[in-house]
């Protein structure tokens, strides 16, 4: 049995200066500050270029795990597809092809529907509508109509009529008298982009986008002011239809008609893409919804990879490879436990261990369920003392001697914009710390606590409006046990598993650029 070693990987915690809107330095941290003053740390890159996104893009939970497991750089599904774009290979993706071979083949309707937001979401990029509209036009489809996600958590919390009329405004530029292209349906992501199985969310999404039941109005502007005069955000935007004339049915979703969905990430595109992709969905989904209407022979093309057990159901533009020699695979002696609550169990396994759906060497896996909430500033603490105290107890039966877990609360909490909740929030992870660090330093164990991207040490932007989007700041790493005869230089997010390897002395695969961070002190 070896010793035991915890990775702990505090999603949302970047460093920052201290100000106003630095909830991580308002917040009680002294396990955390214990940390930093007693044991070896740096700081580490997790953003833009450091971990495989477009230059500047702030960094986020799947980027983050998938170069602290892979021990490398990797390219982001974002910086390919605008590669693609430049060289013009994109028009000319043989998925898109089949689209097109099936709208003629059933003189049927083509949908686009994804996030809009201000360029800075990982989720989505307007740089693959606008080429999504123009591959449209350039191949002569009569008709596109547009199902738009609202944000509000990577963009502004009220910016949709903003980001509404560029898109307006770029779509006339990309026109050139085409004029093709409708604007058909507005929803906020709380309903289009749920991943925790609240299915009641997904439902009201899916009604509006097949028209069984949705709120209509004439207007985008109308919609918008609806929402807002409620009290909506961008992000609880009430589906709405957008018909001008009234006559909506043919905008809706249909038999034998094609769907292009433009998000990127899998976690939040999942949960909508199997109401529409996937067979038996009751069957395979338990405690979902009835659908009240099921369109037939609907084609659904990603542009992303979302996962084995949908490969058969959608057509995928883009797809990634599988990454090999990942965390899992080079602790394959040790008894491994990848944990996290809902919010980030698919980036503490599935992006972890390099796109793979299944364990790879017989890991277990446990997901803790978040709380059902209508936003996790009513419960700051979320499921974090559950996996502490699954860990724990873990370490005190020697059951594992790795384990890689998830706190999800810096960055939940502060995607919700309350500050004192993501204050509180904090002090509860740091709490847990405490007793992870207490329990390991009692068998001589090791933690080596990061984070995988920032946010809440910057929730006020200069002009002190709310800020509740990734940032680009740096985040921590702390390698803590009783060995201090070492020093920690700065790196990437992909040069944790290196580390990990020099330290305990376990065979770094060739393939994997990244170095090791630790140098000794003579």
């Amino acid at each position: 049995m070896h010793k035991p070693i915890v990775l702990l990987i505090l999603d949302g915690w970047g460093i920052a200066p201290k100000s106003r809107g630095n909830a991580i330095v308002k917040a009680k941290t002294s396990n955390f500050d214990k940390l930093i003053k007693q044991y070896p740390h740096s700081q580490l890159c997790a953003s833009g270029s450091c971990v495989g996104l477009p230059e500047h893009q702030p960094g986020n939970s799947e980027s983050g795990h998938l170069n602290i497991g892979a021990g490398r750089i990797v390219l982001q599904d974002a910086s390919v597809i605008d590669r693609s774009i430049s060289d013009k290979t994109f028009f000319s993706n043989t998925s898109f092809l089949h689209v097109l071979d099936h709208l003629n083949a059933y003189k049927s309707q083509l949908h686009f529907m994804g996030l809009i937001c201000d360029g800075t979401s990982p989720h989505s990029s307007l740089k693959h509508l606008y080429a999504l509209i123009e591959f449209a036009r350039l191949n002569k489809i009569k008709k596109v109509y547009l199902h738009l996600f609202t944000d509000g958590r990577d963009s502004p919390q009220r910016s949709i009529e903003k980001i509404i009329k560029s898109v307006k405004a770029q779509i006339k530029k990309l026109d050139k008298g085409y004029n093709g292209v409708e604007i058909v349906t507005l929803a906020g992501r709380f309903y289009t982009m749920d991943r925790g199985k609240n299915w009641d969310r997904t439902k009201v999404a899916y009604d509006c986008l097949v028209g069984s039941k949705c709120q209509r109005f004439t207007s985008v502007d109308q919609a918008i002011k609806h929402s807002y005069n409620a009290g909506y955000t961008d992000e609880y935007l009430e589906p709405a239809i957008i018909s001008e004339d009234g006559d909506y049915k043919q905008t809706r979703i249909s038999d034998n008609d094609a769907i292009i969905f433009f998000n990127l990430r899998s976690d939040r595109a999942r949960q909508i893409a199997k109401t529409f992709a996937q067979r038996d969905f009751n069957k395979k989904n338990p405690g979902s919804f009835k659908r009240s209407k099921v369109p037939k022979n609907v084609l659904f093309c990603a542009l992303t990879d979302f996962g084995p057990d949908l490969s058969n159901n959608i057509v995928t533009a883009f797809q990634g490879d599988d990454l090999i020699g990942t965390l899992p695979f080079v602790m394959n002696t040790y008894k491994q436990l990848y944990i996290a609550e809902t919010e980030k169990f698919a980036h503490v396994t599935y992006f972890m261990n390099g796109g793979h759906a299944d364990p790879v060497f017989a890991e277990d896996r446990v997901m803790i369920p978040s709380p059902v909430v209508q936003s996790y500033a009513e419960k700051p603490e979320m499921s974090v003392y559950k996996i502490t105290d699954y860990i724990i107890k873990s370490l005190k039966h020697k059951k594992h001697d790795f384990i890689v877990a998830n706190f999800a609360n810096a960055d939940m909490l502060g995607h919700t914009g309350d500050f004192n909740a993501t204050v509180e929030g904090v002090s509860h992870v740091d709490i847990c710390i405490g007793k992870i660090m207490s329990e390991l330093i009692s068998r001589s164990g090791t933690l080596f606590l990061t984070a995988d991207h920032g946010n809440a040490e910057t929730m006020l932007t200069q002009n002190n409006e709310f800020n509740v989007q990734h940032t680009s700041n740096p985040v921590p790493f702390i390698v803590a046990n009783h060995d201090k005869n070492l020093k920690l230089t700065s790196g990437n997010l992909g040069d944790i598993a290196p580390t990990i390897y020099d330290y305990f002395d376990i065979a770094k695969p060739e393939y994997l650029s990244g170095q090791s961070l630790i140098t000794r002190k003579k």
